[in-house]
């Protein structure tokens, strides 16, 4: 019995030191230039400081050589009465037929129903034939809007999580018949670890429709809060904005023993960097989830909101 009393103890403190160990985890950042506007390319791990609950968390490597996947998500409704929306389509249906060579990239559209390319094609001409079916299904999509099912839709297209996985929505802060609502979108982009990046087709914060009765804040506070939580940006449209969605460093970092629930945590410059980038905007998800576990629903707040707060031109915040 002793012996036997022995070999389960042994064991039990076995399993406890390997559920107990830091493991790694990989989370897809970027850093601007306030005054340019440019992404800052330069920097090494031993530049980066990542802070939680006032400890350092080990910064393992930050690598700029990953290859991320996107997929465009266009509102088409209303274009087919309005020159300039139509312009603005033709303009993001050329964008995501040549996105550079190489990047994975899948296309939707949608107004009432969404409609989305089989798969993320890397390679321009197959990428070209599979985003001239989709636009071709434009006239059929229905009347109405129906954005937070698109989203949800948009989300599952990338099946298992890759880090830098990033949805960019093209589109107006409107719904008005979606059977999924804003939590549920929140929810997919959270638990999955995706990106989300917003360009507004419409001027400034005003959509139309029936905006002289109802400004769907709802949808506008929504949208905003997704891109701080996910380490996106909010903007209006501007073509050039687009590289915005290959952005960035894939940095890893030790996580802390027994992290079981996405927490708060600071990613700050430390050393020559500090000085050299003064002025810095900084994207990456408002909490760090636990590693290896991507369907955690976050319990606490978004961060304070410092990091993803001054975003380059053309970049506007929450009106």
């Amino acid at each position: 019995m002793g012996r036997r009393l022995w070999l389960l103890l042994l064991l039990a403190a076995t399993a406890r030191g390997v559920s107990g160990q830091a493991c790694t985890n990989t989370v897809l950042v970027s850093f601007y230039d306030q005054l340019t506007t440019d992404e800052i390319q330069t920097l090494k791990s031993d530049d980066v400081q990542v802070r939680m609950s006032g400890s350092d968390l080990p910064v393992l490597s930050l690598s700029r050589d990953f290859n991320n996947r996107l997929l465009i998500l266009l509102e088409t409704e209303g274009a087919a009465k309005s020159d300039k929306l139509s312009d603005l389509v033709d303009t993001v249906i050329r964008q995501a037929r040549t996105a550079p060579d190489g990047k994975p990239v899948a296309f939707g559209i949608f107004s009432q129903k969404a409609i989305f390319t089989k798969g993320f094609f890397p390679d321009e001409k197959k990428r070209t034939a599979a985003i001239n079916d989709v636009a071709e299904e434009a006239s059929s999509l229905g009347k109405r809007v129906g954005l937070w099912d698109a989203l949800y839709e948009a989300v599952a297209q990338f099946g298992p999580h890759q880090p830098g996985d990033t949805v960019l929505l093209i589109g107006d802060p409107y719904d008005d018949i979606s059977h999924h609502s804003a939590g549920d979108v929140e929810k997919a982009f959270l638990s999955t670890g995706t990106r989300f990046f917003m360009m507004r087709r419409a001027h400034a914060s005003r959509v139309d429709r029936d905006f002289s009765w109802s400004q769907h804040e709802l949808e506008k506070s929504s949208l905003d809060r997704l891109t701080q939580e996910t380490g996106g940006l909010l903007s209006e449209y501007v073509p050039s904005l687009i590289r915005f969605a290959w952005a960035g460093y894939l940095m890893k970092v030790e996580e802390p023993q027994g992290m079981n629930h996405p927490r708060k945590w600071k990613v700050q410059f430390r050393g020559p960097a500090v000085r050299t980038h003064r002025k810095t905007n900084f994207y990456y998800p408002a909490l760090l989830p636990p590693c290896g576990s991507r369907a955690a629903t976050p319990d606490t707040e978004a961060d304070d909101g410092k990091h993803n707060q001054d975003r380059p031109e053309g970049i506007v915040s929450k009106k």
